[in-house]
């Protein structure tokens, strides 16, 4: 409950009451005085007084006012309800109550207002805290130090003050059950908040083992690119072999004839001529084939006529010459070594497979 205030809010009775009365009248127009209570949400502390005896008075409550009729709680701060006269005092004084619901700045430190020590059981935990209110607002953040390890999904019950509420779930985040395991042990501390909307404390730090198994299994590789030492030492996980020393990784092609099979390794580092043919085209520049011979043995048909002597001369094979055309081709041989010319980029590192 939220406590109001107000300056010098003092005045009278306008009527006697009994020692029961919840309704109180002060003077005309004084009412306003006081602070304007919500029901269920706001109150400010009223203390009646003795006109005749300052030892005798009591300290109330108020949860509404109504121009100059208040609405009152009797008996408040171990004092005890009993009858007060026309014209004696209606005030808002400072009391121990009031005081001590002011938050202090080491009260605040110790945080010892939302924090308890979990009682119940490991699935059924209950809470105590030192409070005036009877139900848990939306956002209420508590803090419980958990006594058991969850086994499984999980309730908590708290007290506020002398308001024993009803147990509801506690959640993870998106209003998830627990887990077991969620609360890992005595000690652990639980930051809860309450959600109106799942009707549930959330449990903002649930915990969690990082399962390095679950981000490694048997088949796994793991690269690093500075530290050699094993992974089942910097992992602490499965047993490892070095792979892929001078290789790269290639991966998977369904279907394909070479990349279609996990774990086949081929290729060369150094260049392969690959078997292949030249074809060399030739361009004639033109030439001439020439004889040389002497006189040849033959015979001549014909009549002979002064100026003109038709000739047919029979040769002799075998003094037959024969001429080169003076062209030749050459294929030049060019390029480098293939001594390690078939590297791609690449960057050096250590490299592991997980095999159990």
């Amino acid at each position: 409950m939220i406590q109001l205030y107000a300056n010098n809010a003092k005045t009278t009775l306008a009527a006697g009451i009994t020692s029961t009365q919840t309704s109180i009248t002060v003077a005309s127009g004084t009412g306003s005085l006081f602070p304007s209570p919500v029901s269920g949400v706001s109150a400010f502390t009223l203390t009646l007084v003795s006109a005749t005896s300052s030892s005798t008075y009591e300290i109330c409550l108020c949860t509404a006012r109504s121009g100059d009729t208040l609405t009152i709680v009797r008996g408040q701060e171990g004092t005890s309800g009993q009858p007060f006269l026309l014209n004696d005092i209606v005030g808002q004084y400072d009391t121990a109550g009031v005081m001590t619901n002011l938050v202090q700045r080491d009260v605040l430190q110790a945080n010892t207002d939302l924090f308890a020590v979990a009682g119940g059981t490991a699935n059924a935990l209950t809470a105590s805290f030192a409070s005036g209110l009877t139900s848990v607002p939306n956002g209420m953040t508590i803090w419980v130090d958990a006594s058991y390890t969850n086994t499984g999904t999980a309730t908590l019950q708290i007290t506020l003050g002398s308001t024993i509420l009803s147990a509801v779930p506690i959640v993870k985040g998106n209003n998830a059950a627990l887990s077991a395991g969620d609360i890992p042990g005595a000690g652990y501390p639980l930051t809860l908040v309450y959600s109106s909307t799942y009707s549930a404390w959330v449990l903002s730090n649930p915990f969690v083992v990082f399962n390095l198994s679950s981000v490694y299994p048997v088949g796994s590789i793991y690269i690093n690119a500075s530290n050699a030492t094993n992974p089942a030492t910097l992992l602490g996980i499965g047993t490892w072999s070095a792979i892929g020393q001078g290789q790269v990784l290639v991966g998977y092609q369904s279907g394909d004839s070479v990349f279609g099979t996990v774990g086949n390794t081929g290729g060369s580092r150094d260049a392969v001529v690959v078997s292949h043919t030249h074809t060399a085209n030739v361009t004639d520049p033109g030439h001439i084939h020439g004889t040389a011979g002497t006189n040849q043995v033959g015979s001549t048909t014909g009549v002979f006529a002064p100026g003109y002597y038709p000739l047919t001369v029979m040769a002799n094979p075998s003094n037959m010459a024969s001429a080169s055309t003076g062209i030749s081709v050459t294929n030049d041989s060019t390029g480098i070594s293939g001594t390690n010319g078939n590297l791609q980029p690449y960057l050096v590192v250590y490299m592991w497979v997980r095999t159990a």
